[in-house]
């Protein structure tokens, strides 16, 4: 099979595991069962993940096309968007895929996710509703987090943080994976390091409210995309 026909067929199948997940999940497993070698395929995963995916949020969100639900907290997810556990049960599952592909080759989640616009947008979907039902999944799934999965409710900005909206932005978007699970963020104080690379420090804690609960770690994000802790190990 030529390389453009083997693209549009994995293109096929990703577009059916959105749009009949049901039918995409069979015929993924139907491969699998006469060609086991594709159970470790991290397209295979992917696939599973948007299936998953969709049947826990992208099929409530064609519903309802010009609702922005990004800033929606637990309880307006739920009554807004019609989010049950049972979604997300199914989003779970499709982050465990995610992960599971990342542990059979670590360069897919930069493939398939990172560097894959539609992807990311997808993983990203999953991962804010999940974490704002569900405080502290995302890092237990993936083993990573990102301010921007918190939601607004549970990110606070400093005074001292003199940051732009491009720059939140930027911020905002980074994976990074402090020592405890974290739930909430406070941002603070930013500038250039000796690189010129523009940073923010930030305060991870273990609750919801940053202010009544313990520090889970404090990092410095890059407007690279990279992050470095500020705390010892203990």
């Amino acid at each position: 099979m030529r390389e453009e026909d083997i693209g549009e067929r994995m293109s096929e199948i990703l577009n059916l595991c959105e749009t009949d997940p049901d039918v995409g999940l069979e015929l993924i497993e139907q491969v699998i069962k006469t060609n086991p070698e594709l159970e470790l395929n991290p397209f295979t995963r992917f696939a599973k993940a948007i299936a998953y995916g969709s049947k826990g949020l992208f099929k409530l969100l064609r519903n309802k096309p010009r609702m922005d639900w990004t800033t929606f907290d637990e309880e307006e997810l739920r009554e807004n968007l019609g989010i049950t556990d049972a979604h997300l049960d199914y989003l779970e599952l499709a982050l465990r895929e995610i992960r599971e592909m990342e542990k059979i080759n670590p360069e897919a989640f930069k493939v398939f996710v990172t560097d894959n616009e539609l992807g990311r947008a997808k993983v990203d979907a999953i991962a804010t509703v999940l974490e704002r039902c569900r405080p502290g999944c995302i890092q237990e799934l993936l083993g990573k987090t990102k301010i921007i999965y918190f939601g607004p409710s549970r990110t606070f900005i400093h005074n001292d943080c003199k940051i732009t909206e491009e720059e939140f932005f930027v911020f905002r978007d980074i994976f990074f994976t402090p020592r405890k699970i974290a739930k909430s963020a406070i941002l603070g104080i930013n500038g250039v390091d000796d690189k010129g690379r523009r940073y923010v420090i930030v305060v991870l804690c273990e609750g919801t409210n940053p202010f009544t609960s313990e520090i889970a770690d404090a990092l410095c994000l890059y407007d690279d995309a990279t992050w470095s802790t500020l705390l010892q190990e203990r």
